[in-house]
């Protein structure tokens, strides 16, 4: 069983973290922090040598390099689309703005369910009943449903909670070399976004442009999470070639990071 999620183990001390330091005024930092894009020039392929020294210690599924999940993921699109090139990409890049590690972010601000901060915190969250006693002290914990927000004011006018997702979204946003479309950004920019996409919460946000936005998440969801069940994969020369070509024509230039 996937994201099955124990008490008294790293994921639920990660948790306890986010619980505990993202906030709405944190997040609205952090962000302003990384709009500059001032930390490095790098290409996709150097990023994705990078993440071979990152396992995530949010994930209780998997406990292996970053890398291998890019690769698994992208394999497991193009066994279903051997054509979609665009999918493919985006099953190999979607985590890579992970790469936050080497900026010193700390784990809780790079990994883990997304939430939106500025309205109350639902109790599907994950770890919700074991950490409530940290979430009663968080300043969203009595909040009200539409909090700061208006009702059906669209996804991308919250504030989520900091970390990979956002950071490559603004990445793919900012830097206008690649040829990455905004349907496939914005997956990568809520697939953490577990309490939306999975547990049906947020629901008073949502536009009507949002709804194919679901849509495309739950689709891609379903390769994210469950490549993460083939254990005997094996990362060839082969594979790695195939997805340095398709790089390279998608990102012909490093970015901004």
């Amino acid at each position: 069983m996937l994201r099955k999620f124990k008490e008294d183990t790293k994921q639920e001390r990660l948790y306890y973290d986010m619980y505990k330091n993202q906030t709405y005024d944190y997040v609205i930092n952090q962000n302003k922090k990384y709009s500059i894009l001032n930390n490095a020039k790098l290409s996709i392929n150097e990023i994705l040598n990078i993440m071979d020294k990152f396992v995530d210690p949010s994930d209780p599924d998997l406990d292996k390099s970053n890398s291998i999940h890019a690769y698994q993921t992208a394999e497991k699109i193009r066994e279903k689309y051997p054509y979609d090139y665009d999918l493919q990409i985006i099953g190999l890049i979607h985590d890579i703005g992970k790469i936050l590690f080497i900026f010193g972010e700390p784990p809780w601000a790079i990994v883990g369910d997304t939430f939106v901060l500025g309205c109350r915190i639902p109790k599907s969250v994950v770890y919700y009943n074991s950490l409530k006693y940290i979430i009663e002290q968080h300043p969203d914990y009595n909040n009200s449903i539409l909090g700061v927000y208006k009702e059906k004011c669209g996804l991308d006018k919250l504030v989520l909670s900091f970390g990979h997702d956002e950071y490559l979204y603004q990445v793919l946003k900012q830097n206008k070399t690649h040829k990455i479309k905004e349907k496939y950004m914005n997956i990568i920019r809520y697939h953490s976004f577990y309490p939306w996409h999975t547990m049906g919460e947020y629901r008073q946000f949502m536009n009507k442009s949002d709804y194919k936005k679901l849509e495309d998440v739950l689709m891609f969801n379903q390769f994210d999470l469950y490549s993460k069940e083939d254990k005997d994969f094996v990362l060839t020369d082969k594979i790695k070639k195939y997805y340095k070509d398709l790089l390279n024509l998608y990102f012909p230039k490093d970015l901004q990071w």
